[in-house]
């Protein structure tokens, strides 16, 4: 399945009256590699973006891009179409009439990437283009601020040197529980992956601090025993490891490691 817009590769190919209200362009910092991960990653707009999209509901996506439904009553949908390695365009529909196109043009810079954005409405009067153009610099600039935060961190982890023993003495107990629970955050690595302790009645706990689903930070969830990523939403119990949010996603928690008191120090390993 594909763009459902006919040459979507195009400008303006519905022939509208599309004034151009403005540009925004910023350098990225990251490789261009992980800024088509994020276009192309609608998932994360519901979520990372949970100021600026009050509704997100896919429609049909893959690599030509995606389509998404912005009311639950399936009126209204943005489209986003690549067009070749470094373009896409991003076009909102109100009601099945198109009311803006946003076309973007991505240089590579090696580690960084330039972003430049062009916005065109349907229908802007000269008198109001400046306070739309001046809108839609605000609102980008949120994006790619939230973006940029989000990439960086993913490209950390997917190249961080992590820990591969698979036993750790984190230290005295009794000193570790206070610094929990004055909100002190204690991580700790096993086997390349990280873990955070946490107080769980009157003991100390741990659970994994990276979403298996694209490395993104886990915490802790409105439910009980939850653990909740900020970037997509995914949802898993702290106990079981299972995905309970999205229902279709297959990712699971690895198990927690043994965490024991041995003359008086906290050790934690692997779970065999």
């Amino acid at each position: 399945m594909s763009a459902i817009q006919p040459n979507a590769q195009q400008f303006n190919p519905n022939q509208l009256n599309l004034v151009h209200v403005a540009t925004y362009e910023r350098e990225i910092g990251v490789p261009l590699v992980r800024v088509w991960e994020n276009v192309l990653d609608w998932e994360h707009l519901p979520w990372l973006h949970r100021t600026s999209f009050d509704y997100v509901e896919l429609d049909a996506g893959g690599d030509w891009g995606w389509r998404t439904w912005s009311d639950p009553e399936h009126l209204s949908h943005v489209e986003l179409t690549r067009t070749d390695q470094h373009r896409y365009v991003a076009r909102s529909y109100k009601a099945g009439t198109q009311a803006s196109e946003i076309w973007t043009e991505l240089t590579d810079f090696g580690d960084t990437t330039g972003v430049s954005v062009t916005f065109h409405i349907a229908d802007v009067t000269e008198a109001a283009s400046e306070t739309v153009g001046a809108a839609m610099i605000r609102l980008y600039t949120r994006l790619w601020d939230e973006d940029e935060a989000m990439m960086q961190e993913r490209h950390r982890r997917l190249h961080e040197d992590r820990a591969l023993a698979t036993e750790v003495d984190l230290g005295e107990y009794d000193s570790l529980q206070q610094s929990v629970q004055q909100g002190e955050r204690v991580v700790f690595q096993l086997q390349r992956r990280e873990y955070q302790l946490a107080q769980d009645k009157d003991e100390l706990t741990c659970h994994s601090t990276i979403c298996p689903h694209l490395l993104g930070p886990l915490q802790t969830g409105s439910e009980p025993g939850e653990l909740f990523c900020a970037w997509h939403g995914y949802r898993f119990n702290r106990d079981t490891g299972d995905c309970t949010f999205p229902a279709e996603a297959t990712c699971r928690l690895s198990p927690t490691p043994d965490l024991t008191i041995e003359n008086g120090r906290l050790i934690a390993r692997s779970v065999r």
